[in-house]
């Protein structure tokens, strides 16, 4: 049988390009780490593959999302923590001012300090992000949330969104408080009515900020003191003067409740005067449910630095159970903080189980056996230059080497 040249080259080369082919093969299933370098290595393999790589993606967005969140909320908490103190620093100064011995001077000292706690809380209500955007503006991340100042009072100018980020499949996570929450919306004094005194009252006494006993109605009322012992009530909202015929009138003791309306009219808040009246002095119950930190911090100051007498310890009572209010506010948030915190260690760890199964699934799937690969790549490596050798020295043949 005779075998021609070009027969002898072309079967050479294509058992040489058939095992480097093979050869490239293996070593592209060892750069990957997969015997499944194509669909058509393992179609069914690939599909199911490429099905559980999916889902491993939407967890490693979601984890990004945890570890995004779990730094906003950090931050949050940080920012929220340092307003605390500052509201718990003038409830300090608060207590510190109602010291009788303290002269116009020290007050005035202490209204200058809280001046700067006010113009801190400010900056605090202003901070942003790591990335720019103002924290307590809600969806209005670039705008400025707070404007004003001491004198001509605070506004707020974000809006009540609440910024999330998608945490797992069912899970929307709040990311961010907004101003409206966290400054502007305090309880006023018992958050169902407004107990306050009169700012002409004489006397040494001042009332308390009272408790809703049955269902408050908005009612408006008026206590006129007709001397240090007996007192009147008023239905403000029918005689808004008190000069008709009052309701009731009563004997004062120190420190006991008054109900309004009086009997025999079913009570719908309870009030304590508390100190010596004079005669006319009057304190008024009107509705009322919140107000916000710089008002009350406004307030405070301004009473430091002009009132005294009963006027001065009223503003201080006022105040001391405002800002517990707002104390009360920053630390129910930091709560949720806290609650969003515990929830996102316990996605995070969920995420972590997660990755690890679909990787061993895709290991299943597609998995390579190494060193069973590395043996075979090393033989096809030995086979392919047996080859090479083969066809040099088969090519070199002729007759003429016969004739030496």
């Amino acid at each position: 049988m005779r075998i021609s040249t070009s027969l002898i080259f072309d079967t050479n080369v294509s058992t040489m390009n058939r095992q480097q082919s093979n050869l490239m093969t293996l070593q592209q299933q060892l750069s990957l780490n997969s015997r499944v370098t194509k669909p058509s290595d393992d179609p069914v393999a690939a599909a199911q593959a490429l099905t559980v790589k999916q889902a491993s993606a939407v967890v490693q967005q979601q984890m990004s999302n945890q570890g995004t969140a779990d730094d906003a909320l950090k931050s949050l908490e940080s920012k929220l923590a340092a307003i605390g103190d500052i509201i718990t620093y003038a409830k300090e100064r608060t207590i510190q001012a109602g010291n009788g011995a303290l002269n116009a001077d020290d007050l005035k000292s202490i209204a200058t300090d809280l001046k700067s706690q006010f113009d801190s809380l400010l900056s605090l209500a202003n901070s942003t992000d790591s990335n720019g955007q103002y924290m307590f503006a809600g969806f209005k991340g670039d705008t400025v949330p707070f404007s004003g100042n001491l004198s001509g009072g605070v506004n707020y100018q974000g809006d009540q969104g609440q910024r999330t980020l998608q945490v797992s499949d069912t899970r929307l996570m709040p990311v961010s408080d907004n101003g409206m929450q966290v400054f502007m919306s305090v309880d006023n004094l018992n958050g169902s009515f407004n107990a306050s005194g009169a700012a002409g009252n004489s006397g040494a006494a001042v009332i308390s900020g009272g408790t809703v006993t049955g269902s408050y109605t908005g009612g408006q009322y008026g206590i006129r003191f007709t001397s240090g012992s007996t007192y009147e009530i008023f239905d403000r909202a029918a005689d808004p003067g008190m000069t008709g015929a009052p309701m009731a009138t009563g004997t004062y003791t120190s420190g006991g409740t008054i109900d309004l309306p009086p009997a025999p009219a079913a009570g719908q808040v309870q009030v304590a005067v508390s100190g010596t009246p004079a005669t006319g002095d009057t304190f008024t119950v009107d509705p009322g449910g919140q107000t916000d930190m710089f008002s009350t911090l406004q307030q405070l100051i301004s009473v430091l630095d002009n009132a005294s007498g009963a006027a001065l310890q009223q503003g201080l009572a006022d105040a001391g159970s405002k800002l517990d209010n707002a104390l009360d506010n920053v630390l129910k948030l930091r709560s949720q903080v806290g609650s969003r915190q515990t929830e996102l260690d316990a996605l995070q760890s969920l995420g972590t189980d997660a990755q690890q199964q679909y990787t061993d699934r895709i290991n299943k799937l597609t998995g390579l056996d190494y060193a069973s690969t590395i043996s075979d790549f090393s033989m096809q490596n030995v086979s392919l230059q047996a080859a090479q050798q083969s066809f040099i020295k088969i090519s070199g043949l002729s007759l003429f080497n016969f004739l030496k």
